[in-house]
């Protein structure tokens, strides 16, 4: 329900005006998903399987918010990023699927990996800490949810599992938290 509404307002083009049924389902679809959700959509389509992306929305709105800077410093792990990783971890999938290392630094352009020609405009490129990108954070995230454990697995974002388990909750918590004004 989620992702569909994602996939819908992300790609909903008005064609002759908007009918009441769409305006009602732009706002029915408005109301159930995150804000800053559709910011990142795009990476967690192409990272996740299609049967797990709406637990991965659920998962990086109750870790991050989806901003891609949020650092979390209690316990003093530095969790980081959209899904919210900690060095340890990150440095594991990073060794396994020969990736860079927590805190190294990326050339990004237009939020994607380059490694093409120098240029002598800086439009569109940004240089970050990988664990800070969120292109890497949602790989990262996907390999470890999918891959790595060689069956779906979503037990290293068990702290945060009483918010994204059950998604008429979520729905609400979003709800109450973003939606109410």
């Amino acid at each position: 329900m989620i992702v569909e509404c994602l996939i819908f307002l992300s790609s909903f083009v008005p064609v002759n005006g908007i009918t009441i049924g769409e305006l009602e389902h732009i706002r029915y679809c408005k109301e159930i998903t995150p804000d800053r959700a559709g910011v990142h959509f795009e990476l967690i389509q192409e990272f996740f399987e299609p049967e797990n992306q709406e637990t991965a929305v659920k998962i990086a709105w109750c870790e991050s918010r989806f901003f891609e800077y949020k650092v979390r410093t209690a316990e003093g792990n530095y969790d980081t990023g959209l899904f919210q990783f900690i060095r340890r971890t990150w440095n594991w999938v990073a060794d396994e699927y020969n990736l860079p290392r927590w805190n190294e630094w990326v050339v990004l352009r237009y939020g994607q990996p380059y490694e093409g020609p120098t240029s002598k405009s800086s439009h569109g490129f940004s240089f970050v800490q990988v664990q800070k990108s969120a292109y890497y954070n949602t790989l990262f995230a996907s390999l470890l949810a999918e891959d790595i454990y060689s069956r779906t697995r979503w037990d290293d974002w068990s702290s945060s599992q009483w918010c994204w388990e059950d998604t008429e909750k979520f729905i609400k918590r979003v709800y109450n938290e973003e939606k109410r004004y």
